[in-house]
């Protein structure tokens, strides 16, 4: 739920490069490869949807990359076969009650690209993501960052940005980072 702003600083870089950053980052609090491996398909999503794809179009656009990357990195099956909801099929087809959002990292990322595919605007994806219970604020975090990409600023409901503490704050850092980063707007 802390990794989205390590794509500004991953997003050229190619895929075994990108993997071994990420592993660094996120190991400093969940060292094992299936965290590694699920953030790496939410930055790839992430990269996608920063490069102007539709969310369906990203999210088949890194099932490609993914799938590649497990062959190139000889990931063991083992590892794959737990993401074989997300690269093998298509998650947004799974039915709610088959979606879980315990904060557990595989559930996090399954329940965020289900709310994301099955939803078509910024507050409809993050209420879904809430919505489904157990670990919402982990579920909405990762699916707002990635919903509030695709949608932009303006169609985050004006109530929910009003009631942010220190949102100037917020706000001014934010495009600091943007205008670091290259993604004034």
């Amino acid at each position: 739920m802390r990794i989205i702003p390590l794509l500004f600083y991953i997003k050229d870089k190619k895929i075994n490069d990108q993997f071994n950053i990420i592993w660094h980052v996120s190991s400093l609090t969940h060292p094992h490869i299936r965290s590694a491996i699920s953030c790496l398909i939410y930055l790839k999503l992430a990269e996608h949807i920063l490069n102007g794809f539709s969310i369906i179009d990203s999210y088949k656009k890194m099932q490609k990359e993914i799938t590649a990357f497990f062959s190139e990195r000889n990931i063991s099956s083992y590892e794959q076969n737990h993401f074989s909801r997300i690269l093998k099929q298509d998650i947004s087809s799974l039915k709610e009650e088959y979606i879980s959002s315990s904060g557990y990292v595989l559930h996090t990322l399954e329940a965020s690209l289900w709310c994301l595919l099955n939803t078509s605007s910024y507050s409809e994806a993050v209420l879904k993501a809430v919505n489904l219970g157990d670990d919402t604020d982990t579920t909405a975090t990762v699916v707002g960052a990635i919903a509030g990409m695709h949608y932009g600023i303006d169609n985050i409901p004006q109530e929910w940005v009003d009631s942010l503490v220190r949102k100037d704050d917020i706000l001014q850092l934010s495009q600091q980072f943007a205008k670091k980063y290259g993604h004034e707007n």
